[in-house]
């Protein structure tokens, strides 16, 4: 059985089509930190906000994210205050906050390339 303290952290990674957009969509919008650039021009990226990162590179091929799963879930303590985060800055909404029967309430949003990002807190 291997240890669970052998394992330290992880990392999402988005491949997007325009890197600059991505950027400032988390961080203008989501209020994120670019914390870590990399590449001359830059092509990766991190953006972080408390416990949660978010690595960003270009993407080098035309493909799109599946819009039927999604791609991270973020657990957060006031999921109330980030849902008026994201409607305020009108950030496009998938599927409303609602009380879940998995025990959750969540909802979805989807970032410029597609990706759908769950917020969520267990009730």
């Amino acid at each position: 059985m291997a240890e669970s303290n052998n394992y330290s952290h992880s990392a999402t990674i988005f491949p997007v089509s325009d890197l600059g957009k991505s950027i400032e969509f988390y961080l203008d919008k989501l209020g994120f930190e670019k914390t870590f650039e990399w590449g001359e021009p830059m092509y990766y990226a991190v953006v972080k906000k408390g416990g949660v990162g978010i690595h960003l590179t270009k993407r080098s091929d035309g493909g799109r994210p599946s819009k039927y799963h999604r791609a991270l879930y973020i657990f957060v303590n006031d999921i109330e205050k980030v849902y008026k985060q994201c409607r305020d800055q009108n950030v496009k909404i998938v599927n409303d906050l609602e009380d879940r029967d998995y025990k959750m309430k969540d909802f979805d949003i989807e970032d410029p390339d597609g990706f759908i990002i769950t917020f969520g807190k267990a009730e």
